[in-house]
């Protein structure tokens, strides 16, 4: 028995040697890419939010900056529960199109895969004198198949926290026609089998600018700069200039006379 365990430590001493690690980490060249937003909120009830968000997603690609190729495509659905004008909790399901990163390899790489999603999310509010402050806990879990001829579905969970706050610019606080400063940050983790040494997906700086048209609408536009491990290589990072551009609407379709719904001051 001695024997079989001194074999199996010796066994095991020598593939830990064996493995090679990394002298220090390597970075990618920075990628370029544009993300445009749909962000849909639709009164259904006191207590009810429909929460529906399309993203439209372009990359960099042949030279071509932000808009080279096609990235992804998000179609994401929800039901937010309002327990209160400071907490809000929400539970849906996303399905994302993930685009071929070599569009013009049709033999080694698929031109699309599908990727579904369930995530819930707990957000925070927390209103200050002239501004509006947010904590955003979402956890996602995630069935996805790299675009690669060959590749195995994968499970992971994704592990999410931002923070961002709204300040007024030229008015007092939050209301139709006020231009708004939005500085945001997430840190997105993940875990799973195949997580070996990359917890770390996502880290995002995000300052938007914005404006309030009326309860129903406003618009964002911002650049984010984003850096994370790679999923096989967790001594390998990538980073890249996003420009983002969003539209937020919000809705009403609760059964009352004049009727103005609140603005819509998530994300």
């Amino acid at each position: 028995m001695k024997k079989l365990i001194y074999l199996f430590l010796l066994s095991y001493c020598l593939q830990a040697i064996s493995q090679v690690r990394p002298e220090e980490a390597t970075f990618e060249d920075l990628g370029t890419e544009w993300w445009m937003g749909s962000y849909n909120k639709f009164r259904i009830h006191d207590k009810w939010i429909w929460d529906a968000q399309h993203h439209y997603r372009r990359s960099d690609y042949n030279g071509v900056a932000f808009v080279g190729k096609m990235g992804k495509f998000y179609n994401r659905h929800a039901l937010t529960y309002v327990y209160n004008k400071n907490l809000y909790v929400t539970l849906g399901g996303v399905l994302r199109l993930n685009y071929s990163p070599k569009p013009d390899n049709t033999i080694d790489y698929a031109k699309l895969r599908y990727e579904p999603r369930i995530w819930h999310e707990y957000l925070f509010v927390l209103p200050i004198k002239k501004a509006m402050v947010y904590h955003r806990i979402r956890v996602e879990h995630r069935w996805s198949i790299d675009n690669k001829v060959g590749s195995e579905w994968i499970y992971r969970n994704r592990w999410r926290y931002k923070f961002f706050t709204m300040i007024p610019l030229n008015k007092p606080k939050l209301e139709p026609g006020t231009y708004y400063f939005l500085p945001d940050v997430e840190i997105i983790l993940q875990s799973g089998k195949v997580i070996v040494d990359s917890p770390l997906e996502d880290l995002r700086i995000y300052p938007q600018f914005g404006y309030i048209l009326n309860p129903r609408l406003k618009f964002g536009i911002g650049l984010m700069y984003s850096t994370g491990q790679s999923l096989s290589n967790g001594s390998n990072f990538s980073s890249r200039l996003v420009l983002r551009t969003n539209v937020y609407l919000s809705l009403d379709f609760r059964k009352f006379e004049n009727k103005l719904p609140d603005i819509n001051v998530t994300d």
